[in-house]
This record gives structure tokens, C-alpha cells and sequence, in this order.
């Protein structure tokens, strides 16, 4: 049940599921998914499995209202230390998917001492700066046309054609959350996300660290070409392990999701898991 949590980073709209006494684990979405409900296919599997699950929505994304916040990276992870400090959480496993992975980076980069274990899934140290035209032009159509002018092509990019035409609910669920962005908060973020780079900074993080992609992930944040940021992140990170979903998009929580959630609930529970690496 969706909760209104007044923070030092504004009012950020959340939901807790699992046993208060489990070990948090906090979940942060991506932005074309705009809100926490991109997880839904993970929150039944780690409360059942004992953590405290942890969501909420990015200040101007979903409920949560925007406010005095410069949309980005830097103010969502402010946001998502905000947002532990309310709750009292001195620490929590970090999940992040996306624009969620960028978040994440900041946190374990810049608050090592509240993240326990680290999982970046579909994102990058940074977007190649070749993609910064293409990124430029499609921002620009969004703001003249609005979000309707990218759903189509952000659908057939960012899942595979036979999840799709297995899962026509599933589309029309990501469809009207894609299309319920501001198309000047979406713009915002996917310029900022293009001035992102913690590259440099990779080696720093000390929490243990899954990475995780889907084997086809052609997007922008993947490189372009699938497993290129991924394995970069995985290689810079100390003892980082490199997660390969066969045949999973830009989302492999969603058209991947029970392999996805084994990989993810071994990995939190300090386990021995298996790794999909073609």
C-alpha cells in the first residue's frame, strides 16, 4: 500500500512489504518505467524470502511530486539517502535498474557505509558520447511532440518482440507508465544521465557487487552493443561479477524474471548462484 514519506528530500511516495525485522533491501527504478512498480516481479520473491523490501518513486517520477528538485542522478541519490534516514536505515542492499543503477553507483560510491551488497542492472559508468546527437534529436521531439513521439521505439528496443507479443497486458501496464512522464522531467534526466560518468571512480567501491544484463540489451546506456557497459562496470568494480541473461532486453527483471530473481535472491543471501554468461 502506497505510503507518503515526508524526507529532508521532500515528500517521496514508497511502499514496504516483507518483515520489519528483514534485512532492507532498497529497489530504485528506472526512468522510462517511471515509477516503483517496475519491480512488482521482484517484491513477492525477496519478501517471501525473509527482506524487508523497499520502494519508492524518484522526486518528479511517478507519485512522487517534483518539487525544488533538479532532476538527475545526483539529486535522486540525495533523495534515496533522504529516504533511508526517514525510515531510520542505516544500511540496506541497493538494487538499481537503469537510471536506478546510476543512482545506485552514487550511493555506494559516495555513502559506502549504507550499502551492504550492490546490484547494477541494465546501466553503465557512463553513456557513449556518440549517442549524445541521436540523445539531442529525440529530446527534442519529446518536447515538441511529447512522450507518444518515443513509446513505440522505446517498447521494441527495450523488450524482446516474443515477450511482447506473449504479454500484450504487460506492454499496455509499461505503455501508460512510459507515456505518464513529463516530457520536460524525462528530458532532464536523460541530459543529465548524458553528462554521467563515474568511470574513474569504479575502483572505490567496496560492496560486494552483481552486475547484471540482459544478453540482446542493445540500448543507448548498453553502448549499443549488448554486454559492452557491463562488462566494463563488472571489470572496474573489485570483485564484481558479471551476470549475462540470455535473450533478456533492456529489463531483464521483466521478460526474464524468475531467471533474474533466482541470480538476485542467491546473491543477496551471500550464496553460491548461477551466472549466465553466453
Amino acid at each position: 500500500m502506497e505510503q507518503m514519506i515526508d524526507t529532508a528530500a521532500g515528500a517521496l511516495a514508497a511502499e514496504f512489504d516483507g518483515p520489519e525485522n528483514g534485512a532492507p533491501v532498497l529497489l530504485l527504478h528506472s526512468v522510462g518505467l517511471s515509477t516503483r512498480e517496475g519491480w512488482r516481479e521482484q517484491v513477492a520473491p525477496l519478501a517471501d524470502a525473509g527482506f524487508r523490501v523497499l520502494r519508492f518513486d524518484f522526486p518528479g517520477l511517478g507519485r512522487s511530486p517534483r518539487g525544488d528538485v533538479i532532476p538527475g542522478v545526483e539529486s535522486y541519490a540525495v533523495a534515496a539517502i533522504a529516504f533511508l534516514d526517514a525510515l531510520g536505515i542505516a544500511h540496506a542492499h541497493v538494487v538499481g535498474v537503469s537510471l536506478g543503477g546510476f543512482v545506485a553507483q552514487m550511493l555506494a560510491l559516495d555513502h559506502p557505509s549504507r550499502v551492504d551488497r550492490l546490484v547494477l542492472v541494465s546501466t553503465a559508468c557512463r553513456i557513449a558520447a556518440g549517442n549524445s546527437g541521436a540523445r539531442a534529436e529525440r529530446n527534442a521531439a519529446i518536447r515538441a511532440g511529447g512522450m507518444k513521439v518515443a513509446a513505440g521505439p522505446q517498447i521494441d528496443s527495450h523488450f524482446p518482440a516474443d515477450f511482447c507479443a506473449a504479454n500484450p497486458q504487460v506492454m499496455d501496464w509499461y505503455r501508460g507508465h512510459y507515456l505518464a512522464n513529463d516530457p520536460e522531467t524525462y528530458v532532464a534526466i536523460m541530459e543529465d544521465l548524458g553528462r554521467f560518468d563515474s568511470c574513474a571512480r569504479l575502483g572505490r567501491i567496496a560492496s560486494p557487487t552483481l552486475v547484471v544484463t540482459g544478453g540482446e540489451d542493445a540500448s543507448n546506456v548498453a553502448g549499443g552493443v549488448p554486454g559492452r557497459a557491463a562488462r566494463a562496470l563488472a571489470a572496474a568494480i573489485p570483485g564484481a561479477v558479471l551476470d549475462i541473461i540470455d535473450g533478456a532486453h533492456h529489463y531483464p527483471h521483466i521478460d526474464h524474471a524468475e531467471t533474474f530473481n533466482r541470480t538476485l535472491l542467491a546473491f543477496l543471501g551471500g550464496s553460491n548462484f548461477p551466472r549466465h554468461e553466453p
